[in-house]
């Protein structure tokens, strides 16, 4: 693990210093290609496995392309600068893939990206409800009049939160208070009391979910009962799941919640070639993705299940399927 994080280490200063040399030598577009994979918080999974996609790619391409793994404030914000052309591929939530392709709620105040394109699906995302230990949480019903933290404004998490109250007909008004804070402080704060609850939205093992358990004695509420299984009836978006027990120590029993899947997107004008040699690059690293990161442990499942997918694949990675 330590001989792991070093090389880690190592690789994020190499490139740090690449792309500051990059910027001050001047070369062509021709002889030098960098793109971005637009992730999340640094602390969080998404980060972690851009990382993890833009060393493979690395060590895999002999051309002079180049995958930079870029932190952000999440789903929401990829998707939008994904548009704009600021990030050329995006980690997402798919409920919010989905809602960017046909222009919903919360991207209604522009034209829906019908250029949208999925690359592949990496891993489930559970709605995770991380209870202080003496907030008296135990169910998602009991979060009414606590302090509940549910991500920055631009976060997958946030916008789901928003997106499933909505659903369940309920207001703001039913909590004590809503904080929106990064990843980071919002276990800091459950731990020293500050809130009752964090709402999550992320693959499992996490590392700071982990430390909310270990650290400070916090639980895992489960999300389930009548109201959530209207919205599951009602709504391809999310999927009934569990949070198997023995993946942290702490919990006694399976958590019952709902997820939706991290997925890798593009635009539909990204170059097929670069597409194909990327998901070919993920394909051959696949074993040392899913040893490194657990959280990509049905990886190899993923790329060959390109099936039920809302927004449709992206050539490159429709070419690269066929010629397995």
């Amino acid at each position: 693990m330590v001989e792991m994080m070093a090389n880690h280490f190592f690789k994020d200063i190499a490139f740090f210093v690449f792309k500051f040399l990059f910027f001050l030598t001047p070369v062509s577009a021709e002889e030098v290609r960098l793109f971005s994979i637009g992730s999340g918080d640094i602390s969080g999974n998404y980060y972690s496995v851009a990382r993890a996609i833009c060393d493979a790619f690395n060590d895999y391409d002999d051309t002079r392309r180049r995958c930079s793994p870029e932190p952000t404030a999440g789903s929401i914000y990829n998707l939008k600068m994904l548009e704009s052309g600021e990030l050329d591929f995006v980690l997402v939530q798919s409920d919010w893939q989905k809602a960017a392709y046909e222009g919903s709620k919360p991207f209604t105040d522009a034209a829906a990206m019908d250029d949208l394109r999925t690359v592949m699906w990496l891993y489930p995302e559970t709605v995770t409800v991380i209870a202080a230990p003496a907030s008296g949480i135990r169910t998602g019903s009991d979060l009414a009049g606590k302090v509940v933290d549910i991500g920055l404004p631009a976060s997958g998490r946030n916008a789901t939160f928003q997106s499933l109250m909505e659903r369940f007909g309920i207001n703001e008004d039913v909590f004590g208070e809503l904080r929106q804070l990064e990843p980071s402080d919002s276990i800091k704060d459950l731990c020293s009391g500050k809130i009752d609850a964090a709402i999550f939205v992320v693959g499992h093992p996490n590392r700071l979910v982990s430390q909310a358990l270990n650290a400070c004695n916090a639980s895992i509420a489960d999300f389930s009962g009548p109201r959530i299984q209207r919205v599951l009836s009602r709504s391809a978006d999310y999927q009934k799941s569990i949070i198997d027990r023995d993946i942290y120590g702490p919990l006694s029993e399976n958590v019952e919640t709902v997820s939706v899947m991290a997925t890798l997107v593009t635009r539909g004008s990204m170059d097929s070639a670069l597409v194909s040699d990327l998901v070919a690059a993920i394909r051959k690293d696949v074993g040392r993705l899913k040893a490194a990161l657990p959280v990509l442990g049905a990886l190899d499942e993923y790329l060959d299940k390109p099936a039920g997918m809302v927004v449709p694949m992206h050539p490159g990675a429709i070419a690269e399927r066929q010629q397995e």
